[in-house]
């Protein structure tokens, strides 16, 4: 009985799949798959384009500036953001003279807060550190702006008792946050 039932659900889901593969392949085969460039046109089939803009191919990150009281965490946001872009972007990172455009940001506030004491001794089991951050993504070729964010905040959880320092908190909040400016960057669709 549960075969049957799973075979019926696999053939339900496999149906609508072969039906537009078979449209394809009889309908518009010598069409084929574009990917980007000039003869996108929606006639011409399927296309596949970049998720990030194609007029841009450089961009310069100076070290980001840091308005809240911990130090240090300026230069490993940035070291992320630079590592993302060249993982994640098709952008080259270069230097602000040679760069097409620039990524400037500025950490506006870096926060502990303790989600979890021992109810004991009263010291924290589990803390939690918030980065928020602001950026700026510019066009140097003609001054327009790409991409404009405030306020974008991400967290990372330590643990005390286990060793844990803020240093980790703060690693796996500019790990994050270094992904998420990175996907902002993307084209608009």
């Amino acid at each position: 009985m549960k075969t049957r039932v799973q075979l019926a659900l696999a053939a339900w889901v496999a149906l609508p799949l072969l039906v537009v593969g078979c449209d394809y392949a009889q309908g518009r085969m010598g069409q084929g798959f574009q990917s980007g460039g000039d003869r996108n046109e929606p006639e011409a089939g399927y296309r596949w384009n970049s998720l990030y803009r194609e007029d841009v191919q450089t961009v310069a990150v100076p070290v980001f500036t840091n308005k809240s009281f911990r130090r240090g965490v300026e230069m490993r946001l940035t070291q992320a953001v630079i590592k993302q872009l060249e993982a994640q972007a098709p952008y080259k990172v270069m230097d602000r003279e040679r760069a097409d455009t620039v990524l400037e940001g500025q950490i506006t506030n870096v926060e502990v807060n303790t989600l979890y004491r021992d109810f004991r001794t009263s010291m924290p089991r589990e803390q939690m550190l918030t980065i928020t951050f602001d950026f700026v993504w510019k066009d140097l070729r003609n001054g327009r702006i790409l991409a404009q964010r405030t306020d974008l905040e991400h967290t990372g959880v330590f643990y005390p008792p286990l060793g844990e320092s803020t240093f980790v908190g703060s690693m796996q909040a500019v790990e994050r946050l270094a992904e998420l400016v990175v996907q902002e960057m993307q084209a608009d669709w």
